[in-house]
């Protein structure tokens, strides 16, 4: 099957990317003073490359050794490492993110929590973002953008 350059970019940036991935998890877990120390790592975990290409990988990530002469990525790099992949978890995975979380906690009697937070779930479905039940207690995360009135009566108390 015939693949088009535009296909074949995409696919080599994909490896370059995993391969780049793999370099990080590698020097956080080991101590390597070599390409070629990598180079054995990465095919252990079915990442063929060449030394020369580590070489390269290992410039273009900004990755030097230390001055025990290990190969560490430098706490920017590694934030930016880690960074980098959470943004591609929460895009890969339609991640929902709320900016505006409020929380509230039910104390009640034992054995109640769960139908509490099922009555809380199932009348404010587009509210309530996360029930966390315990046996006794109901910690409840809302979204604040859009909580109502007779959604935060309900933790304020009732006149009598």
């Amino acid at each position: 099957m015939k693949k088009r350059f535009s296909e074949k970019n995409v696919e080599r940036n994909h490896e370059k990317k995993k391969r780049h991935r793999e370099i990080h998890i590698i020097l956080e877990q080991q101590e390597i003073t070599t390409h070629d120390e990598i180079v054995k790592e990465l095919s252990k975990r079915n990442i063929v490359t060449s030394q020369s290409t580590v070489y390269r990988d290992l410039e273009e990530l900004g990755i030097r050794r230390n001055a025990n002469r290990v190969y560490k990525p430098s706490e920017e790099i590694q934030k930016k490492f880690h960074l980098d992949a959470l943004y591609d978890l929460l895009i890969a995975n339609d991640s929902l993110v709320c900016d505006n979380v409020i929380t509230y906690f039910i104390n009640t009697k034992k054995g109640k929590a769960q139908e509490i937070a099922f009555h809380l779930e199932e009348a404010f479905n587009d509210i309530v973002l996360k029930t966390i039940i315990g046996l006794d207690n109901v910690v409840i995360f809302a979204d604040g953008n859009v909580t109502t009135d007779d959604f935060h009566s309900i933790f304020v108390g009732q006149d009598e």
